[in-house]
């Protein structure tokens, strides 16, 4: 087998240079380094006298010359050469300043031979022997200053030479275990040495990491060759050369296996720098760990995230997470698109913000009380969309919990359910309507049968008058008129029914022709003037446009206006007055009836035009009726292309049925 002869040389504990028959340095190893303080590099291609000139002996000679001689002989003779002990100066440079220290050196100069046999270089080997010679020194001075014999003197020489021995030993222990804790930690660690990096040191996890490649006494871009351009040969120089350290993590790097095939792994590493006396760097500490199995999991788990993250995304439900705290670090796009707000602008306790504000409290409170009982949360509340409206959403989460069942996050969603609760009012409306319409049936019913049984009793009455006297004319035609009477009132009532189904059911014809409003509403009079009359009260017309003509059902419209002044009748205590005004706005033909009555409050105007519908708490509720008159007189009112309103101050106050036709086109021609 072949040593690794660089090796022993770069690594052994003696220090050695070689230098040609110029004096100039052509290698030194490491020991040699450590001995003068000199870096490799500052040394290499300089020579040796130029660097260390040396100091002046006693006798004046130079301690430069003795060594240059002996050189010179070794070179000339091809012979070893030894100088057993020389004095020489070495200057270091220390952080006070260059320090210069006569220290005392064995030397030992032996020549090395090319292939043919000729001396091409010197290697020197240098031992410094100072402390040995100062021992000596003081040996001398001691037995000519106390007289002591040699024996003596040589016994407490060996006593310090013992506790010296014992020193030794104990720095020899400190350095195994130091060693041994080097080869045995769990991390890797390597010591490179020089401007080429050279492995010094390496343990043994740096050499599992390496897969057990030979790697001390080579430089790191000779041992490692696949570390080219991925980084770390230039991140090592740039240690040496600025003295800074650096930290790397979850930094991939890829090895190559003793059968050629390629492994990436990911590692957490330090380039400390090794400094010398000077201050500058000599060397660098490697130290790291292999975090492969954490980045993996970290990358499962960031795949993990995009993944969920792409799902969310997809869902068309705003999908949100929060820490186990409650608060919430992550919404999904759909939530921006709704809300409109910028990306993170809800985190943390911002998402409140976006509530409608009589709903804050409300949800801040039970989403409190499900972190305090760690339960499902759920909870309706109005949220603003990017148009600046509130819709109504539904807010659920539960706990995530892990395998020892405490909770690591919060995973909720927010669905909008807007239309299903417009949908829900809108149906509850309608069950509302519904109930109402009962009610109103049940009423109408009941008016009814009261209407239809009124005029029984005086037909019943005259009836037994005719029984009782058949042959006294004046009984007879008592009794004719009662009848008479009393089936037109249920003609009437039978008529007004069968207008209301035949309005309702879309069947209703209407006799056009053109006709003056001011006859139509005169006709109206006439036929409510009994009732008026009988009321006690004052009825006016005011019209400033007499000639007004309608292209209308004159009968419709004359019951339109009958209706309208038998409620007002009806409605006004007794004595009270009846305004009728005709006159034409903005191309219609306008009617409105005044009152001074009992008035409406806003709930009965709102529906005082529905079926069935009257002022239940009037005492004129006694005239009759079937609360079909008004109902009846706007969808004929809206038949003929009209509209019929009414309007009230409040109860007490009267009211004011206002009446708008479209005028026939040779009326509508002049305005």
């Amino acid at each position: 087998m072949s040593l690794p002869f660089d090796a022993l040389f770069r690594h052994s504990p003696n220090a050695y240079m070689v230098v040609d028959r110029e004096f100039r340095y052509l290698e030194v190893n490491h020991a040699y380094e450590l001995l003068t303080g000199k870096r490799r590099q500052e040394l290499l291609g300089r020579r040796v006298f130029d660097v260390f000139p040396g100091g002046t002996n006693p006798d004046g000679t130079s301690h430069a010359d003795r060594v240059r001689d002996s050189i010179a002989r070794a070179f000339a003779r091809g012979e070893r050469d030894v100088l057993a002990l020389i004095p020489y100066a070495i200057e270091t440079m220390t952080a006070e300043g260059p320090v210069v220290d006569t220290r005392y050196w064995s030397a030992t100069h032996t020549p090395l031979r090319d292939a043919e046999g000729r001396v091409y270089a010197v290697m020197q080997h240098t031992t410094d022997v100072t402390e040995l010679h100062r021992l000596r020194e003081e040996v001398r001075r001691a037995r000519e200053a106390t007289g002591l014999t040699p024996e003596q003197l040589d016994g407490g020489v060996l006593s310090r030479a013992a506790a010296v021995q014992q020193d030794n030993l104990r720095l020899s222990q400190q350095l195994s275990f130091l060693v041994g804790l080097f080869e045995q930690a769990p991390g890797f660690m390597a010591v490179v040495r020089g401007p080429e990096h050279v492995f010094e040191l390496a343990n043994a996890a740096y050499m599992r990491l390496v897969g057990g490649r030979p790697v001390l006494g080579r430089s790191v871009r000779e041992a490692l060759p696949e570390l080219r351009n991925q980084g770390f040969f230039e991140l090592l120089d740039q240690v040496r050369e600025t003295g800074n350290p650096f930290v790397g993590r979850g930094v991939p790097v890829m090895l190559r296996e003793p059968d050629g095939s390629e492994r990436t792994i990911f590692v957490d590493f330090v380039y400390q720098p090794i400094v010398g006396p000077d201050g500058r760097a000599q060397g660098i500490f490697v130290q790291g760990a292999d975090v492969t199995d954490r980045e993996t999991a970290l990358t499962a788990l960031r795949e993990s995230e995009s993944r969920f993250r792409t799902i969310a995304n997809l869902l068309p439900q705003m999908i949100w997470s929060t820490t186990p705290d409650g608060r919430p670090d992550y919404f999904n796009q759909r939530w921006y698109d709704f809300t409109g707000v910028p990306e993170g602008a809800t985190h943390g306790d911002a998402w409140a913000e976006v509530l409608h504000p009589d709903d804050r409290e409300h949800a801040r409170r039970v989403w409190a009380q499900s972190l305090a009982d760690e339960a499902p949360f759920e909870v309706e509340y109005r949220l603003r969309d990017r148009h600046g409206q509130y819709r109504w959403v539904l807010g659920r989460a539960v706990p995530v919990r892990d395998a020892d069942g405490r909770i690591v996050r919060w995973m909720g969603s927010s669905t909008d359910i807007h239309e299903h609760k417009r949908a829900l009012e809108l149906l509850e409306q309608s069950r509302e309507a519904l109930r109402a319409a009962d009610r109103h049936k049940d009423q109408f019913l009941a008016t009814l049968a009261h209407e239809l049984r009124n005029p029984l009793a005086p037909i019943a009455n005259a009836a037994q008058v005719l029984a009782m006297a058949p042959d006294r004319l004046d009984n007879v035609r008592m009794a004719a008129e009662v009848i008479t009477r009393q089936a037109n009132h249920m003609r009437h009532l039978v008529e007004d029914l069968m207008d209301v189904s035949r309005v309702t059911r879309g069947l209703v014809r209407l006799r056009r022709q053109r006709a003056r409003l001011g006859d139509l509403v005169a006709a109206a009079i006439e036929q409510t003037g009994a009732l008026v009359d009988s009321r006690g009260h004052r009825l006016e017309l005011v019209t400033d446009a007499p000639e007004l003509e309608l292209q209308a059902d004159p009968t419709r419209i004359t019951q339109i206006v009958s209706n309208l002044l038998n409620n007002a009748a009806k409605y006004t205590p007794p004595g009270g007055t009846i305004v009728v005004e005709v006159t034409r706005e903005r191309g219609e033909a306008v009617v409105r009836v005044r009152d001074t009555g009992i008035g409406m409050e806003p709930a009965l105007l709102a529906r005082v035009f529905d079926l069935f519908v009257q002022a239940e708490t009037a005492p004129e509720r006694g005239m009759g009726g079937l609360g079909i008159g008004l109902a009846l007189a706007r969808s004929l009112a809206q038949l003929h292309g009209g509209t019929l309103t009414a309007a009230s101050p409040g109860l007490g106050q009267g009211s004011t049925f206002e009446l708008r036709l479209p005028l026939a086109e040779a009326a509508v021609a002049p305005g």
